[in-house]
């Protein structure tokens, strides 16, 4: 299976759930395994002074790592449930118990949240960073290990969809 690519891991999406909201990659357990899943948060944007807003929930802190290219951060469960954010240079991840991979370019669309923690899941995921530049991440727990409000749209990573960014509109998904 091709991995997926980063602009695929985030998107505003217009879901059957309700008005526009954040969708994105999780890397969560079942069966003691980590597995992929596209989560969509239960909490809407809204506007606030013509800009879109969405609440994330509770976080804890956050923190900036400065990644070395071409790092290998081996086999691990998630230190803690938690967003992502790749806001520059190149992550590879994969599952050691699946084929599905996901390839996050730092960005915009470099969201994804961590939940296989080693209560969840024994073997954890594989993160690379293989581009020739440094990698630089936004870790940000969610306060408590309460993951955010979400629904499972299916398993897998997130795939691309209508993104009716700014619209304040609901618009359901094509079937």
């Amino acid at each position: 299976m091709l991995p997926y690519l980063s602009y695929l891991s985030t998107t505003v999406l217009g879901l059957v759930h309700g008005p526009p909201s954040l969708s994105l990659t999780a890397v969560t357990g079942r069966n003691n395994t980590s597995v992929f899943e596209c989560w969509q948060l239960t909490s809407p944007f809204t506007k606030t002074a013509g800009a879109d807003v969405l609440r994330m929930g509770d976080i804890a802190n956050a923190s900036y790592y400065s990644i070395p290219p071409r790092i290998d951060g081996g086999r691990h469960p998630g230190p803690a449930k938690q967003y992502i954010w790749v806001i520059s240079g190149l992550m590879h991840m994969s599952l050691p118990n699946a084929t599905d991979e996901v390839i996050v370019h730092g960005g915009r669309y470099g969201l994804m949240y961590i939940d296989d923690t080693a209560d969840v899941s024994a073997g954890g995921h594989r993160s690379m960073f293989p581009g020739d530049d440094e990698t630089i991440l936004l870790m940000i727990p969610v306060r408590g290990g309460i993951n955010p409000p979400h629904w499972v749209l299916y398993d897998g990573p997130c795939r691309i969809g209508a993104a009716p960014v700014g619209t304040g509109e609901w618009t359901p998904l094509d079937p």
